[in-house]
């Protein structure tokens, strides 16, 4: 006879770890499907002594407030501290020998010295002959885990920020992140599309034409050809962006994940669905 028990299992949780504000998303995996669990954002307070302390406190009193007792989690790499390239394995080449030629490519991508940095490569869904190749300051990343670690948490991987945003908003050819001072455009491509900063705090009209400019160079290199734009922020930025970048024929709408409207929780919610799909570094 079939049960009718429904049987789950906790997923590790996704965590953002910002400067302003921390988030948290718990999933579980139950009759093959992936469920949020719960979610929740906290402002890490204001002051200039003990930055990492203060963002361990706040994680910790999250984790105090949150149902469950998982307690593994997945990370991200911030984006200037993180570069992609898609790697090309030809036919019969070992993964020993994939990772010492990873290595050497890492040279041509980044200019840190070896010790400073991490190298990963990872499988790229149905492209038996490329993988993803990642290089990360090895010193954000052990900072990362220091503060995860400090706060309770047992770090199990450190995402790529575009893997990330590209599984939470995968309904949207590119993503606009205002929920910071400096906001974040996300470009979707292949393997992992493109990420561009801005100024902090830029008017309305000035992040429109900071984002055309981004889009329009994206089209040209082949990167994306964008139709469809999400915004993560209020909703009078939205209806802003929205009208500015309508002449361009582009469709602009708010984040929406299920029956929540621009999630503050949108990145934690894509690295929790990480081992979904999973991509990125393994932590020690």
């Amino acid at each position: 006879m079939k049960s009718l028990v429904r049987r789950s299992r906790s997923l590790p949780l996704g965590v953002d770890l910002g400067a302003d504000s921390v988030s948290i998303v718990a999933t579980d995996a139950s009759d093959g499907g992936f469920r949020l669990c719960h979610a929740a954002t906290g402002a890490v307070p204001s002051s200039n002594n003990a930055p990492d302390l203060r963002i361990a406190q706040t994680l910790r009193h999250l984790l105090s407030q949150m149902p469950g007792r998982e307690r593994r989690a997945v990370l991200a790499a911030p984006a200037a501290d993180v570069v992609t390239r898609t790697f090309r394995v030809p036919p019969g080449m070992r993964r020993s020998e994939a990772d010492r030629a990873a290595e050497l490519e890492a040279d041509a991508m980044v200019d840190w010295p070896q010790p400073e940095r991490l190298v990963a490569l990872d499988p790229i869904p149905y492209a038996s002959n490329e993988m993803l190749l990642s290089v990360a300051r090895a010193g954000t990343i052990e900072r990362l885990v220091a503060i995860a670690r400090a706060a309770g948490l047992k770090p199990v991987a450190v995402d790529i920020p575009a893997c990330a945003w590209r599984r939470a908003v995968g309904t949207a050819d590119a993503v606009l992140d205002t929920t910071t001072d400096r906001a974040a455009l996300v470009i979707f491509g292949r393997p992992v599309g493109i990420v561009h900063t801005f100024p902090p705090r830029l008017v309305d009209d000035r992040l429109a034409s900071g984002v055309r400019a981004a889009l329009a160079d994206a089209r040209r290199d082949g990167v994306c050809d964008v139709q469809t734009l999400a915004v993560l922020g209020l909703p009078l930025l939205q209806e802003s962006i929205s009208e500015l970048l309508a002449s361009d024929g582009y469709t602009v709408d708010s984040v929406r994940l299920g029956e929540h409207v621009a999630p503050t929780w949108t990145f934690a919610y894509g690295l929790a669905s990480w081992s979904v799909a999973p991509r990125g570094f393994i932590a020690s």
